[in-house]
């Protein structure tokens, strides 16, 4: 910095931050590697985030996935203030509660009844334990890639595959071994996880037939975001549910990320596969913390004050998210909502690819509905989260840069690939502005080579 230069503020208060927050972040996803330090913003506002010197960006963050509606969507923020009237309300049950588990009841395929939790990470560890007594069995199957929160049940081979001694760590992708994600998961844990390469519908039936006795729950993202996008076979689904019906399993749909990204019944309404239990997050409340664990009545009466399964907390379905749930579940009904995102999708889609394609740029976007993933060094499809190894991550850090510098945001997870995704409050004049920042960014680092 020259002398009497004024300091960057993004770059200040990352050092103020790093003083009193591990790393400078509240959440470890949140240092951005492409610029070097947290992206900071100081507001948002329908598709757009806005920086601490008030640059503008379109959002393709979306909060993970949990702005569906937009930042400050105004009929969310009249629900928080109806529900600030009623005195900031925890701990006791008001009408309000039942109408939004009603709603859910009456779009979501697999639900009879719901428990509210703040986090996706509680979602599935509750949903897990409901299985577990409702089965009398300890163990359950997860999938090779897939990401259920962060509990030391599920942490187990997520978040990007590393090639470098990836066969002595986690076996081969055909055959799998628990590698714990994290530092201080109790290595026992694993003899209750058992873990599976993802779209293999023989390895399921395999470990059925000679574990069916010992297995409460087959837990899935019923669409791989967390990997990016990545898509079942069209089958797999339906063999996954004949399977686990068979040996007396509850197959969990881990919706927290897929939920309402392609219609109001969510993934299983898409694949028109039911399951027992699925757990719902991001959207379901404008961006406010709520989650939900529901299924059907048998299974969820296994809750106490019904059953032996427990599930309480201080701040479960407090009434500031739950009254933003209800207006944000009226929304998504509305008619022509899930048309326009689908109309987002379709200009986005095929012409960021379009781009890659004509510039001979080695990179590739996937997507459902109103999420997608970005993948580089990649021209095929891909299909299988071992894929990912190959993700050129240097080339993914020097494009999500390149775009911030244009004006739109991506969360960059280190390089990885990744879930993005767009808003309802996004326009296609939205899309044309992302289009053209692609297009730049392209150009500026194909003559960097």
């Amino acid at each position: 910095m020259s002398k009497g230069a004024a300091a960057d503020p993004h770059d200040t208060l990352y050092q103020t931050a790093q003083a009193v927050l591990p790393g400078g972040v509240s959440s470890s996803i949140r240092f951005n590697k492409a610029l070097g330090r947290p992206f900071y913003i100081a507001r948002g506002e329908g598709a757009y985030l806005y920086d601490l010197e008030g640059r503008e960006y379109v959002d393709l963050l979306t909060s993970h996935g949990a702005t569906l509606l937009g930042h400050n969507h105004p009929g969310i923020k009249a629900a928080i203030e109806q529900a600030l009237q009623c005195g900031i309300v925890c701990s006791s049950e008001t009408p309000a509660q039942s109408r939004v588990a009603a709603a859910l009841a009456e779009m979501v395929p697999c639900i009879d009844m719901v428990r509210f939790t703040c986090s996706g990470t509680e979602a599935t560890m509750h949903a897990i334990r409901l299985a577990r007594e409702y089965t009398g069995r300890d163990t359950i199957i997860k999938f090779d890639g897939h990401f259920h929160g962060l509990h030391d049940y599920v942490m187990w081979n997520y978040g990007g595959w590393s090639p470098a001694g990836a066969a002595e760590a986690g076996g081969p992708a055909g055959a799998p071994r628990p590698v714990a994600r994290s530092g201080g998961i109790p290595a026992g844990i694993a003899d209750y996880v058992l873990v599976l390469p993802c779209n293999d519908l023989e390895a399921v039936r395999r470990a059925l037939w000679l574990h069916g006795h010992e297995i409460a729950a087959v837990i899935l993202e019923p669409i791989h975001y967390n990997a990016g996008c990545i898509i079942p076979p069209k089958d797999y689904l339906h063999g996954l549910r004949e399977l686990t019906r068979e040996y007396g399993v509850a197959l969990i749909f881990d919706e927290i990320l897929s939920a309402f990204r392609t219609g109001p019944g969510c993934a299983q309404a898409y694949f028109n596969v039911t399951p027992d239990l699925c757990t719902i997050g991001k959207c379901v409340a404008g961006g406010t913390p709520l989650s939900v664990f529901g299924g059907r009545r048998e299974i969820m009466e296994h809750l106490r004050p019904l059953g032996n399964a427990e599930h309480s907390g201080t701040y479960n379905a407090h009434l500031i998210p739950i009254m933003a749930a209800e207006v944000c579940l009226r929304e998504i009904r509305k008619p022509g909502f899930y048309d326009h995102l689908y109309a987002l999708a379709d200009r986005l889609y095929p012409g960021m690819n379009a781009i890659f394609l004509r510039r001979r740029f080695p990179a590739r976007l996937q997507g459902l509905g109103a999420r997608f993933g970005l993948y580089f060094g990649f021209t095929d499809e891909v299909q299988n989260y071992r894929d990912t190894a190959r993700q050129d991550t240097a080339l993914a850090l020097r494009f999500f840069r390149g775009m911030v510098e244009r004006g739109v945001y991506f969360c960059d997870a280190g390089g990885k690939p990744m879930h993005h995704g767009f808003s309802a409050a996004h326009t296609l004049a939205d899309v044309d502005r992302v289009l053209q920042a692609t297009e730049d960014t392209v150009t500026a680092l194909l003559s960097s080579r």
